[in-house]
C-alpha cells in the first residue's frame, strides 16, 4: 500500500505512476481535491504517451497504514500538511519526502518517530493543470535515493530512472545546490534562465560558490563546477519553479532553498544570497 500526500504536479505523477504499476494508492489531499479525485479520477498523462486515468482512493486524513508514504508538498505547505497524516496511523512505514532543501529531514523525524525517514530528490518537470489533471512535461524523471531502502526498486518498477547514493546530506545538499542559485537568479531578474544568464552570468557563479560551500560545511560532496557547467547548459527558456510561483503570486519557497545556506555559512559569508532574497522580497 503507498500513500502520496499532497498530489499536486509532482505527487500526481507519483500516485498516476505506481496506480498504472498496479499498487494500491492512497492520496491525502484537500477536501475539495480529494472529492474530485474520488467522482472524477486522477488523469495524468506524459510526453508520448495517451492520457491514463486511474482511481486511487483519495480522502483527507491518512486513516489506515501505508507501506510507503511520499510526500510532496510545497515547503511552505509542510507544517499544515502533516497534520492530515497522524504518527499512530503511519506507524513504522517508510516515509520518503520529495522536498526542496534540507530542513524538513528533522521536521519529518520528529513527528514520525517510529518511521523510516529516507533521504530523497527528484528532478521532473510536471503540472497540476487543476485537482485531479497531472501533466508530466519532461521527458526525464529522476531519482536520486539514499542507499538501503526497498523504495529505489519501487520506484524503478514504476517507470523512474533512479540512482542511489550512501550519504543523505550529499544527497539532498547536490539537488539544492543545483536548484538555489537557479531558483533565486530567475526569480530576482523575472527572467528564464538564458537571459538572466546573459545578464548576470557572474551572479550565477557567486551564487553557485556560496551554496557548495555551505554544502561542504555539512560534509556533503558536490562538484560546482559540474553543477555549474549543468546551469549553463541548460536549455535558455527554462523558468525555475520558484519563478513560476512568483508570476502567479503563489508562496515562495524561499527559505527553504536560501535559508539552509544563510544559515549554514552566516549571513556575512554568503552575501550574493542574501542579495537575491533581498531582491526577491522587495519585488
Amino acid at each position: 500500500m503507498i500513500g502520496v500526500l499532497g498530489p499536486g504536479g509532482i505527487g500526481g505523477l507519483l500516485a498516476a505512476r505506481f496506480a498504472a504499476a498496479g499498487h494500491d494508492v492512497t492520496i491525502v489531499a484537500s477536501e475539495s481535491t480529494a472529492a474530485e479525485i474520488t467522482a472524477r479520477g486522477l488523469r495524468f498523462t506524459a510526453p508520448d504517451a495517451a492520457e491514463v486515468v486511474s482511481y486511487p482512493t483519495a480522502r483527507t486524513y491518512l486513516a489506515s497504514p501505508v507501506d510507503v508514504l511520499f510526500v510532496a508538498v510545497k515547503a511552505t505547505d509542510l507544517v499544515p500538511a502533516l497534520q492530515r497524516i497522524p504518527a499512530k496511523t503511519l506507524g513504522n512505514a517508510t516515509v520518503v519526502p520529495f522536498l526542496n532543501g534540507v530542513d524538513h529531514m528533522p521536521l519529518l523525524r520528529a513527528t514520525y518517530p517510529e518511521a523510516n525517514v529516507v533521504g530523497a530528490t527528484i528532478a521532473v518537470e510536471a503540472t497540476r493543470h487543476r485537482p485531479g489533471v497531472i501533466e508530466q512535461v519532461s521527458p526525464m524523471a529522476n531519482v536520486t535515493i539514499t542507499e538501503g531502502s526497498d523504495v529505489a526498486e519501487l520506484l524503478s518498477k514504476a517507470g523512474f530512472d533512479v540512482a542511489t547514493h550512501p550519504d543523505e546530506n550529499t544527497v539532498l545538499w547536490r539537488k539544492l545546490v543545483f536548484l538555489a542559485p537557479f531558483a533565486l537568479l530567475t526569480t530576482g531578474l523575472n527572467a528564464p534562465l538564458g537571459e538572466a544568464v546573459e545578464k548576470h552570468g557572474d551572479r550565477l557563479h557567486l551564487l553557485i560558490r556560496e551554496a557548495a560551500a555551505a554544502a561542504a560545511s555539512q560534509g556533503a560532496d558536490v562538484d560546482a563546477d559540474a553543477i555549474e557547467a549543468r546551469l549553463r547548459g541548460m536549455p535558455p527558456t527554462f523558468r525555475s519553479s520558484m519563478l513560476k510561483d512568483f508570476i502567479d503570486g503563489r508562496a515562495l519557497e524561499l527559505d527553504a532553498i536560501a535559508g539552509p545556506i544563510i544559515r549554514a555559512l552566516g549571513r556575512d559569508n554568503a552575501p550574493t544570497t542574501v542579495d537575491a532574497v533581498s531582491t526577491i522580497l522587495a519585488s
